[in-house]
């Protein structure tokens, strides 16, 4: 009897500590972004990394791009449209990138493949973050192209 109530008393509060998880889980609404950073390795030669940094500051918006086959040193700053900002916005939403916000997994059975680093910060200082090697969120690969 007692093994049967102590089993209920787990039980209880776990499903208390799961339920206050999902009512005050973080709400991020992605909108007004601030920083924005997405890198992916594509392959192991020279260069093979991709970079884009978008940044928000003196009241306008500044991309950092670095495609593949280029160093890093000579990626190319430009000024971005506030239009382009809601456009990517759309895409993030669209495809719930902020149910990406804490992935960080690792194939560990994989020695040369392939990594991703994502992180965005909003101009009401909530972000995401996610990051992975030979595995990755929903939706990567719609968001990646």
């Amino acid at each position: 009897m007692k093994d049967r109530i102590g089993i209920l008393v787990i039980i209880v509060i776990m499903a208390t500590i799961l339920t206050f998880m999902i009512i005050f889980r973080k709400k991020v609404e992605i909108k007004d972004i601030k920083y924005m950073h997405f890198s992916y390795s594509v392959g192991y030669a020279m260069y093979s990394n991709v970079n884009y940094d978008l940044e928000y500051k003196n009241s306008k918006y500044i991309a950092k791009i670095k495609p593949e086959g280029i160093a890093d040193e000579d990626a190319k700053e430009v000024e971005v449209d506030e239009k382009i900002v809601i456009k990517l916005e759309e895409i993030l939403k669209k495809y719930d990138v902020k149910s990406w916000d804490g992935f960080d997994k690792v194939d560990k059975y994989v020695l040369d493949g392939n990594s991703f680093s994502f992180s965005l910060r909003l101009k009401d200082e909530s972000s995401i973050s996610a990051s992975g090697y030979m595995k990755w969120p929903k939706n990567y690969r719609e968001v990646r192209k």
